[in-house]
């Protein structure tokens, strides 16, 4: 009997030893397992820490990047400005410059005009009152502020092409004028600017400018024949073909000195 107390007693014993022992394998796997587990947030942590780290890198590369594509561009936009402002201070020095030509131009501008004038009302009287409205107009043209000195000048060029070509061309054209106390139609003839003629519409009153008299010199229907085939080559009826004509010489060296001078 004391023996089988003593097995039970030695069996109590190892199942409480078994049980303990379990208890401490199990409480060594909780914390093997916990601490497992402490470390993988750890290493989560740590990649997440290492990613951000990453980003924030990259951000910074991409920032510095940045500022210098900035940094470049702000020092080419100086240059421009700087550029800009060189040529706006050309700009003005040479508006500054305009004006004080201009100053001597538009009165240069005046007497080429006076002079031409000058030159119509002394020239052969074709077509006088045209050319005098023309010349009329360059005054107005010259005292506005719109048009540019270029343009002006232009203007008052091509006046002087215009007087000039008429030296070189000739022309017919209807009108009007007083002979023997009537007005009568006629048709006018100029021969550049030596031959100025007209002719009643039947041919039978003729006449010719006299540069010299300044005055018309009526020859009752002399030289119609001739006169009528000149106003047929310049309506450009009939071929270029030599005509007889009365022509005087007309010597244009002061009128011209007047132009010049």
């Amino acid at each position: 009997m004391k023996y089988i107390s003593n097995t039970l007693a030695a069996l109590v014993i190892s199942i409480s030893l078994d049980i303990y022992a379990q208890e401490i394998v199990d409480e060594t796997i909780d914390t093997q397992v916990s601490a497992s587990s402490i470390s993988q947030n750890a290493q989560i942590k740590i990649d997440g820490l290492d990613e951000q780290s990453k980003e924030l890198y990259y951000e910074y590369k991409d920032t510095v990047a940045e500022y210098k594509s900035l940094k470049i561009y702000d020092d080419q936009l100086q240059e421009i400005i700087n550029a800009q402002n060189d040529e706006i201070e050309s700009i003005l020095n040479q508006i500054d410059s305009l004006d004080s030509t201009n100053k001597d131009i538009l009165p240069f501008l005046k007497r080429m005009i006076d002079a031409l004038r000058e030159f119509v009302l002394l020239d052969v009287p074709f077509l006088k009152e045209q050319r005098l409205n023309k010349i009329n107009e360059l005054d107005s043209i010259l005292l506005k502020a719109n048009v540019t000195t270029a343009e002006k000048f232009r203007k008052v060029f091509e006046a002087y092409q215009s007087e000039y070509n008429f030296g070189n061309t000739i022309e017919t054209y209807s009108g009007t004028m007083e002979i023997d106390d009537d007005q009568m139609a006629v048709r006018f003839f100029r021969l550049g600017r030596i031959g100025y003629y007209y002719a009643s519409l039947d041919y039978k009153k003729t006449g010719y400018w006299d540069d010299f008299s300044k005055e018309w010199v009526h020859s009752r229907g002399k030289f119609s024949n001739e006169l009528e085939a000149a106003i047929d080559i310049a309506n450009r009826q009939a071929p270029p073909n030599f005509i007889n004509l009365p022509i005087k010489p007309i010597d244009r060296t002061e009128l011209w000195l007047k132009i010049i001078y």
